[in-house]
């Protein structure tokens, strides 16, 4: 057993093209400046880039346009931030930072589990990865013993059958579609964790990196043991109390959000074409679906066996639950998970489905093959909007059922691409996990695909998605509240939930936000301290700021006030910012115009529920003025 203080000051870089193996030190000033995680991630992403010049020689096999996510220069990081390998609660995470393959500018995408931790108690702050290996390898780290192993025994293998085969403490692993360089691809642990956002998984394969495993005998010494102690004191009591009080949160996690999103016209339908869970059809409304059977509690009234279960180390909220039936399952995953909000709208009500049992399906598919659920969504939702409307490309259908194109699963079996169809996510995923025919355009991610259906056909397929800068929409629609426009608009990877947040309701966007950006700004800097750390904005609510500084200072042996911290994440935020700004310059394109959401959110409006009528702004200047006044406080250029 060995000991770090603090910060292991120390990142593997790991060039797969040589097969070179390095540790490179990093110095405590730089440590705590950046913080740690998203902020350290930030720094080296945007510091020691090293991707080449001729990586924008490389251009997207669907769109055409410059790729330089895929060339074997640009680096992929996973990082740990200060609060992993402590006993600070819901600190169970890793982040991985690189240039996206599914937008191409700067992602950051968070996983849960234990994989964070031991890799931090292996030694390492993280791993900064470039390169293409010639064949298939996986990165093996015991603590600070490490090595490239073959891994072309492990080539084809769901996310599952790769955990299983590898003997170490964590895999992170991608499946077939990391592989394929699926653009929506995710890379996964402990079976159901997910790199979701940004197609990190594509960056794994681009590599020919198929799984990195961690396994680790090290313990964290911190600063500060009295701080440190009573900040995590503070934190579980808060903790405590919330379940003792029956936080619903703390049974549920995000599973109750078809309750309420549906309610206040948040929920994606169709293809986001409505937000209450009603299907409408030449403007007349023709089905309600039963958003509560979406719900965790619907879940939960269906297996009543089913129990809280494991959570990522170390939570005392533990949100998931699972129910124990083995039949079909890997024997180490003996268990159907109960899925998340977005995974339950995405899957569900934003493909017509009604019933949590039957998203469990698709929910499992994105696991083993290793797609991310809220991507494969708006892809799915898309191809049967294509399909309703009768846009789809002469060929691309392989075959019909009632006048409704459809392709053939793997088991022979002929699937329609129509909305309320259960069986459509999962087999229309187990193709795009391998493309073919019309899957290897699907394998682009849903932007890509509309923009190849539109020049295809001349039809306006780019009006149908629902994204910003390219990154598809979470399952909450901004034309139902105030704000949440601009929170996905200036947020850097694109439209995410979790980088942004308003502390009251904030009413239906029938006025202007121009009061709420400060407000915006700060929230977003709080985003960037908390993913540094890095910290589950589950536990937000129980670690208020004393909290959070007393953890990192007794950890760290710094002396910031969240004053300092906030400095240190604005820089963070402006630094990711101007990486992306770059990107546009090279490739000739305005930045403003990258901010704006597609076409159907400031377009089509509603058409029910409490913001029926609305879109994303009051009107177009409404929009100019609330992006201008962001970009004054943020001190940024106009067209910047």
């Amino acid at each position: 057993m060995w000991r770090f203080d603090g910060y292991p000051g120390r990142y593997l870089d790991v060039c797969l093209s040589s097969g070179s193996l390095k540790e490179v030190q990093l110095d405590k000033q730089t440590l705590l400046s950046n913080m740690g995680g998203k902020g350290l991630a930030t720094h080296l992403l945007t510091t020691r880039d090293t991707t080449d010049d001729e990586a924008y020689d490389l251009l997207h096999p669907i769109t055409g346009d410059a790729d330089p996510s895929m060339h074997p220069s640009t680096p992929l990081l996973l990082m740990t931030g200060p609060f992993q390998g402590s006993k600070v609660g819901s600190s169970g995470r890793a982040v991985v930072c690189t240039r996206s393959p599914l937008t191409n500018i700067f992602i950051d995408t968070y996983i849960g589990g234990d994989f964070g931790h031991d890799l931090r108690l292996a030694g390492w702050d993280g791993l900064f990865i470039h390169g293409r290996s010639d064949s298939m390898v996986r990165l093996e780290i015991e603590d600070m013993q490490v090595s490239l192993q073959d891994a072309e025994s492990l080539r084809g293998m769901t996310t599952w059958q790769c955990e299983k085969a590898i003997d170490a403490d964590d895999v992170f692993s991608i499946g077939p579609a990391g592989e394929s360089l699926v653009r929506i691809a995710s890379p996964i642990t402990a079976g159901r964790r997910a790199a979701g956002r940004g197609g990190t998984g594509a960056s794994f394969g681009a590599k020919n990196l198929k799984a990195i495993s961690v396994t680790n005998t090290g313990t964290a010494r911190v600063a500060d043991d009295t701080q440190y102690l009573g900040a995590v004191k503070k934190q579980r009591q808060k903790m405590g109390e919330n379940r003792r009080v029956g936080d619903p949160f703390y049974r549920f996690g995000t599973s109750r959000g078809p309750i309420y999103a549906a309610q206040m016209a948040r929920m994606p339908t169709i293809n986001y074409t409505s937000a209450t869970g009603a299907i409408f059809q030449n403007g007349q409304k023709v089905k309600q679906l039963d958003t509560l059977k979406l719900s965790g509690e619907y879940w939960h009234q269906s297996m009543p066996e089913a129990k809280q279960s494991g959570c990522c180390r170390p939570c005392p909220i533990a949100c998931e639950a699972s129910h124990r039936p083995s039949k079909g399952k890997p024997l180490h995953i003996p268990r159907t998970e109960r899925p998340e909000y977005e995974t339950l709208a995405m899957l569900g009500s934003n493909l017509g489905i009604d019933s949590s049992l039957d998203v469990m399906d698709g929910n499992d598919a994105c696991n083993q093959f290793g797609v991310d659920t809220i991507s494969s969504g708006a892809l799915i939702s898309l191809v049967c909007e294509l399909a309703q409307r009768g846009w789809f490309p002469e060929g691309w259908a392989e075959g019909e059922i009632n006048g409704i194109p459809a392709f053939i699963s793997l088991e022979g079996e002929l699937i329609a691409w129509e909305f309320g169809n259960p069986k459509l996510p999962p087999l229309a995923l187990e193709r795009l996990a391998n493309p073919s025919g019309m899957f290897t355009i699907l394998a682009g991610g849903a932007v890509a695909c509309s923009r190849w259906v539109e020049q295809e056909t001349g039809h306006r397929a780019t009006r149908l998605t629902a994204h910003c800068k390219g990154l598809d929409l979470p399952a909450w629609d901004p034309r139902g509240k105030r704000g949440n426009a601009m929170a996905y608009m200036t947020c850097n990877v694109g439209a995410n939930h979790m980088r942004a947040g308003y502390k009251n309701p904030t009413g239906i966007p029938n006025s202007s936000a121009l009061d709420l950006i400060p407000e915006l700004i700060h929230s977003q800097n709080e985003s960037v301290i908390r993913d540094s750390m890095i910290l589950c904005a589950f536990a937000s609510g129980a670690t208020p700021d004393d909290v959070l500084v007393n953890a990192f200072n007794g950890i760290t042996g710094d002396n910031a006030s969240i004053e300092d911290l906030h400095f240190r994440a604005n820089k963070q935020w402006d630094a990711a910012r101007q990486w992306n700004v770059e990107h546009w310059l090279k490739i000739g394109v305005d930045a403003r115009q990258q901010d704006l959401l597609s076409y159907r959110l400031r377009r089509d409006a509603l058409p029910d529920g409490p913001a029926a009528g609305m879109v994303s702004f009051v009107d177009d200047a409404d929009e100019s003025a609330c992006l201008s006044e962001y970009y004054n406080l943020r001190g940024w250029a106009h067209s910047s």
